[in-house]
């Protein structure tokens, strides 16, 4: 296999799982700074407090990505380290931060792809009520306008969300992830549906005051199905499960995508969910739709399916299955078919904005 010779190999990474600097330099506090406090939370009581040190050894980390040839990376911003509070009084220290950052990156050679948000929610907007608050997309609004406002000269690739599912679903549902919260679903899904208002509002916020024309996108976990094999009807099966709501979970695609892409929910939610579904005011959906660049595919496994009896049918993994370290599934194939799969559907250029496995 050959690649063109503008193909961008890069890395990504996640503020709070990097920076470390978590109390310094005026930054406020985090949901992630709170959860790594909360007794029995955390393996062994870990913290993001030092982390990779990225905060400080910045430099050293763009030297080595020059040195190993990347083209790209991809990084978060802290929004607590740019506004403590999460809104009103800019630190300047943070933001100057991700200034430096940016200019080093652009030295070496490196283009900077920015995340907006990656899962790191000021812990002082938490405490007025977090992405369950209506106000939160205007929240986060300002917060983009401040980084748009300082980077955007040399920012030209640009994402607003990062794993909804993760931040809401881990986050809010199951309480596993910062904030550590287990609400009812249909508080979920209110909260889900604020986070995709705020994605439509920072894509606003970034098409209105970009200094460079912006190429803006935004990246879900892929939830990824592949058939059993080439054959039309097992391609069809996965095609169908992996953008299907069976039942009331989080973990699906059409939930977090369609309303981006397509602008509404699909149709298929309100009998999985029913009465949990949230209240969608007039405007909403114009907002959450905003037109993207490209589609952000998160992917790291997937699930092999076959047709039986006219339905689709997930292929067992039996014994000996490759895993990660992390105890996920081997499954190069997702990776064929997860961006196939979601370009046919959502037709938008794929960027596969995470991807790897964990070693030993």
């Amino acid at each position: 296999m050959s690649f063109p010779k503008d193909f961008v190999w890069g890395a990504a990474t996640a503020s709070y799982q990097i920076e470390g600097g978590a109390f310094e330099d005026g930054k406020g506090g985090s949901v992630w700074d709170m959860l790594c406090r909360r007794p029995g939370a955390i393996h062994e009581g870990q913290t993001g407090d030092v982390a990779c040190d990225h905060y400080h050894r910045y430099e050293e980390d763009v030297d080595l990505m020059a040195q190993i040839g990347l083209k790209g990376y991809r990084f978060s911003v802290s929004w607590s380290r740019v506004i403590p509070e999460g809104r009103g009084k800019v630190n300047q220290k943070g933001l100057d931060f991700y200034d430096r950052l940016v200019d080093k990156l652009v030295a070496a050679g490196v283009q900077p792809h920015l995340t907006l948000f990656h899962w790191d929610y000021p812990y002082a907007l938490y405490c007025k009520g977090g992405w369950l608050n209506p106000d939160s997309p205007d929240w986060f609004a300002e917060y983009a306008q401040v980084i748009v406002d300082k980077l955007s000269d040399r920012v030209t690739n640009w994402m607003t969300l990062n794993e909804p599912q993760c931040f809401i679903g881990l986050g809010h549902h199951a309480g596993t992830h910062a904030p550590g919260d287990r609400l009812q679903f249909r508080q979920v899904l209110q909260a889900a549906h604020h986070a995709l208002i705020a994605h439509g509002k920072a894509v606003q916020v970034i098409r209105a005051h970009a200094t460079a024309e912006p190429r803006i996108g935004y990246a879900p976990v892929g939830v990824i199905k592949y058939p059993a094999d080439d054959s039309k009807q097992n391609i069809e099966a996965a095609r169908k499960d992996m953008f299907s709501i069976t039942d009331k979970t989080y973990w699906n695609n059409t939930w977090w995508m369609d309303p981006v892409f397509f602008g509404h929910y699909p149709e298929d939610c309100w009998k999985a969910y029913g009465e949990d579904v949230p209240c969608v005011r007039d405007g909403d959906m114009k907002t959450i739709s905003q037109p993207l660049d490209f589609f952000g595919a998160n992917i790291y496994n997937g699930q092999e399916y076959f047709v039986e009896k006219g339905s689709p049918v997930r292929v067992p993994q039996g014994d000996g299955y490759p895993l990660t370290a992390y105890h996920w599934p081997v499954t190069e194939k997702a990776l064929y078919w997860g961006p196939r799969f979601f370009y046919e559907r959502y037709k938008k250029p794929i960027v596969i904005t995470e991807n790897g496995m964990s070693n030993v």
